[in-house]
């Protein structure tokens, strides 16, 4: 377990189109929430105009509670949700979302695939214990108590810490860690709990280690089950199969580099040279040229791979079935892109931001 209180004087404070946010924690805390390489993030924002766009965030979700004023959130065509101090709503952050109306207001930004909840905690002289959800077999948990008015005393396994007005204490429990929480005081606070599998809402990490004959068997499949005529072969089967980032990266520098290709010729024409200088027959010459082109793509061209390569090799190919949340958000990604699309709006951006999204579907729909 670790436990943090952060004060006003630590929080991080920006300005959005519609008013002014302050950050009162983020996880983990190197994070940073421009680079959306957070796993969730706590903020209090100020809503000073009478219609506002919230920020799209499309790998998140959402749940705001209005601590002052009164508002009307829409999100896109589909449902609107009026509320007043102290009430909630929670919604997808790649929604886009309106707001009506102006208030100070609790934000919980949440990466899908986590279980999150908001709750209001009216503290009393009496202490009462946190109801915390059950948490499945490896996951973290992560209880926030903001105190919004006056101070709240929180109580982890007989340990005390003092929250005061406009305080953030961030409890973060480990996998199988359990404590039994409590509040007390005179206040009322607003209490998140996170429960999420930090190793499926980021990018594994793959120790690299030394090349093995299972390395060379694999690199010996990619070098040969990635040219068209296979991927035709193979139909379905080849798009249950997805190569992770790190993976993807070193067989895109093959691909850019042509270093295999560059190899066969610069032995083929050493090859050449030698019959040349040996005034060797054609036959003779027809004869090495094939050996070796066998023997390039038998063992050298696998070899290259094999040292290039991240390994174990084995280890960043995974069904599409098995991804976890992280990896399935890039698979998406990628499978909505399209190169050509993408060169054409750095060329030819969209003349007004707002319709961006529907300008890339119709280029999209053209180059399909």
């Amino acid at each position: 377990m670790d436990k943090k209180i952060y004060s006003q004087e630590e929080f991080k404070k920006s300005r959005w189109s519609g008013g002014s946010t302050t950050e009162t924690a983020i996880f983990p805390a190197d994070s940073d929430y421009l680079e959306r390489d957070f796993i969730w993030r706590l903020s209090s924002a100020s809503v000073e105009t009478e219609e506002s766009s919230f920020t799209r965030l499309p790998d998140y979700d959402r749940i705001l509670m209005v601590l002052d004023g009164s508002v009307v959130l829409a999100h896109g065509d589909e449902r609107s949700a009026s509320l007043q101090t102290w009430q909630q709503d929670s919604f997808d952050g790649a929604v886009k979302t309106r707001c009506f109306g102006t208030m100070t207001d609790y934000n919980l930004i949440f990466r899908k695939g986590c279980a999150a909840t908001l709750k209001l905690v009216e503290a009393g002289s009496r202490a009462s214990y946190v109801e915390q959800n059950e948490r499945a077999e490896g996951q973290e948990a992560s209880y926030c108590f903001y105190c919004a008015e006056g101070y709240v005393i929180v109580t982890i396994d007989g340990d005390s810490e003092m929250v005061h007005t406009h305080q953030q204490l961030v409890i973060n429990l480990g996998a199988g860690e359990d404590k039994k929480i409590s509040v007390m005081g005179e206040g009322k606070c607003v209490m998140a709990e996170i429960l999420y599998r930090r190793s499926s809402l980021v990018a594994e990490e793959i120790p690299e280690e030394k090349a093995t004959v299972d390395d060379f068997k694999t690199a010996f499949k990619l070098v040969h089950g990635r040219n068209k005529w296979s991927k035709i072969l193979k139909g379905e089967k080849q798009k249950d199969v997805w190569y992770d980032e790190a993976l993807q990266k070193k067989l895109a520098f093959l691909d850019k580099t042509y270093i295999t290709f560059i190899v066969w010729i610069a032995v083929m024409l050493i090859i050449l040279a030698a019959a040349a200088a040996c005034d060797a027959s054609v036959n003779v010459i027809l004869a090495m040229i094939v050996i070796w082109s066998i023997l390039h793509f038998i063992a050298v061209a696998p070899l290259i791979y094999t040292i290039v390569l991240p390994k174990p090799v084995k280890a960043h190919i995974k069904k599409v079935s098995e991804l976890t949340v992280y990896e399935r958000r890039i698979y998406d990604e990628q499978s909505e892109s399209n190169e050509r699309v993408d060169k054409l709006l750095r060329k030819y951006p969209s003349p007004d931001d707002e319709n961006r999204e529907s300008y890339r579907e119709k280029l999209k729909n053209i180059f399909r």
